[in-house]
């Protein structure tokens, strides 16, 4: 019999030799097993497997040593060649906006103000009289005199609702007379801070809001209720699903839609994880939420760390803060929708709390306020913090190193780009077009990046926005052929990197998702083929074929079974 020390020497070896077989053989469980996939991790492109346990992976498997795997496996899916990506991340959009939208009536692409009337009048008539008929996706600049609209059209088309039409970007809206009745908004109403009321000659009211102007309506309108926001929350999530994202970092969350997205999720019935930015124009909401802290559900579902405010507003709506007039209206340089000194309280109060402040800023000289109330405000912590600057779409040369120096994140949407650049040149001339979009320019400059699509402004389909940030061209081919300011472009694979690593890192996420690989969630986006090979019109026909959320299926294609 073997003395004491042979003995544990014995026990020592077989342990020994027993964690060596683990490191090789399956974990005791796996829930899900993904095989035959082409697995892109950050040490490149490899045929694998990707086990799955508990909502994370537990390994990526190469092929040769699938075999006991698969004996260990809950479940086996055969991902036939299909191509496993980490899940993407919608890095700007509105939740709870999106679902509204795909509830209202749709203006996307109207041709004309007549089509925009019609597709209204067509909804109206469904609708009990007296009732509201609300739209969104008008754009001006797609109608041949491109020329705001005015309300007498639309008050004689449809006379018995109050209507409300957001135009594309949200920055401003339409009514109708009954609207403006509603809201009692006269001659006399004065401009609120922030806003403008667009008016006749002789003073009276347009129709047109634009920014802080429009809540003179939308006051007015019956609020939402909790199933109103839980439908719609739903509905968007199973639309973002079904384009692959795993997850939305939602641009200014109210506290009615905190409130469903944390019952949601204390019911595991939110279909893709929500990072939240507080709407920081609610003091209540901030009040409540600041002085507990960033925090995250146990299962990472919900994420509640950041903080949202608007510097000034669109360029489609000459509502961007520009430091010089608009080209083709030099009687306006744009709209500070928010004040500094509020800009500067509420960035001050989220940063002493430990949260991401999320600053929209589109005109030049937004952008240069909001880069000196981060660096005025928060000082040495501005590069924990880090900051976002949500869009950055007109920056000066001598701000572009300065995202890096202060570790801001320039939040960008590269479909507003293919969007603007039929009319953009107009608002801008030829001076500040260069500084338009200028992707390449802050990435070369060390500054971090993440992409969006700012839904329900942009179709959030993520191949349109890989396709315009290697383009600079719409998706019809218009436009110069190398695309607009083409120096700005980026390349397949920093594109791909814009809705996954850095998704994750704008979200201080980049130890636990944006990665294929061991102890990172289970977040996959998987589709039929290389989004960086083949042309980008091949890859722009890319189906997505399952999207995995925390290890379950989100969404199966047809093809993907």
């Amino acid at each position: 019999m073997p003395g004491p020390r042979i003995l544990r020497r014995s026990l020592l070896l077989a342990a020994l030799l027993a964690a060596g077989a683990c490191s090789q053989a399956p974990a005791p469980r796996c829930g899900r097993l993904f095989v035959d996939g082409v697995v892109h991790t950050g040490r490149g492109v490899e045929r694998a497997a990707v086990a799955v346990t508990d909502g994370r992976i537990a390994a990526v498997v190469p092929e040769a040593e699938v075999g006991p795997w698969r004996q260990a496996a809950g479940e086996v899916v055969d991902l036939h060649g299909a191509h496993v990506y980490p899940g993407f991340t919608e890095s700007h959009g509105h939740y709870a906006g999106y679902g509204m939208a795909l509830e209202q009536v749709d203006l996307g692409g109207a041709a004309s103000y007549e089509e925009v009337i019609e597709r209204v009048r067509a909804a109206a008539a469904a609708l009990p009289a007296g009732s509201w008929v609300m739209g969104r996706g008008w754009d001006q600049n797609l109608w041949p005199d491109k020329a705001f609209p005015t309300q007498a059209k639309l008050s004689a088309a449809v006379p018995d609702h109050p209507v409300l039409l957001r135009r594309v970007d949200g920055h401003a809206v339409l009514t109708n007379a009954a609207g403006l009745a509603a809201a009692g908004i006269t001659a006399a109403t004065p401009e609120p801070a922030g806003g403008r009321i667009f008016r006749e000659p002789d003073g009276s009211p347009t129709g047109v809001l634009v920014d802080t102007a429009a809540a003179l309506v939308e006051r007015v309108i019956p609020a939402e209720t909790a199933a109103d926001i839980e439908r719609r929350v739903l509905l968007a999530g199973r639309k973002l699903t079904e384009l692959g994202f795993t997850e939305i970092h939602d641009a200014g969350t109210s506290r009615a839609t905190l409130r469903v997205l944390r019952r949601l999720e204390s019911e595991h019935r939110l279909p893709l994880r929500v990072y939240v930015m507080l709407d920081g124009t609610d003091d209540g909401l901030l009040d409540a939420e600041l002085p507990a802290g960033p925090s995250t559900s146990p299962d990472g579902m919900l994420t509640v760390r950041a903080v949202k405010l608007y510097a000034d507003g669109a360029l489609g709506s000459r509502g961007a803060w520009l430091s010089a007039p608009y080209s083709d209206d030099p009687s306006t340089s744009g709209t500070e929708v928010t004040s500094e000194a509020r800009l500067a309280e509420v960035v001050g109060r989220a940063g002493e709390a430990g949260f991401q402040p999320c600053i929209h800023a589109i005109g030049d000289a937004a952008v240069t306020r909001v880069l000196d109330i981060f660096q005025r405000e928060l000082g040495d912590r501005s590069r924990e913090l880090r900051p976002r600057v949500e869009h950055a779409q007109i920056v000066r040369p001598e701000d572009v190193p300065r995202f890096a120096a202060i570790g801001a994140i320039a939040s960008v949407q590269p479909t507003h780009c293919t969007s603007d650049m039929p009319w953009a040149p107009s608002r801008l001339a030829q001076a500040r077009v260069a500084w338009s979009y200028r992707w390449r320019s802050l990435l070369d400059a060390g500054a971090r990046l993440c992409f969006g699509s700012d839904v329900p402004v942009e179709n959030p389909d993520p191949r349109r926005t890989l396709w315009s940030a290697v383009t600079r061209r719409p998706e019809d081919g218009a436009g110069p052929a190398g695309g607009w300011n083409p120096a700005e472009r980026l390349t397949r694979h920093e594109a791909v990197e814009g809705y996954t690593s850095w998704a994750a890192y704008a979200a201080f996420e980049e130890s636990r998702r944006g990665a294929v690989a061991p102890g990172y969630a289970a977040d996959l986006t998987i589709f039929d083929r290389d989004l960086e090979a083949g042309t980008p019109e091949e890859a722009r026909q890319a189906v997505v074929l399952r999207t995995v959320v925390a290890g379950r299926d989100a969404y199966v294609g047809r093809t993907g079974s």
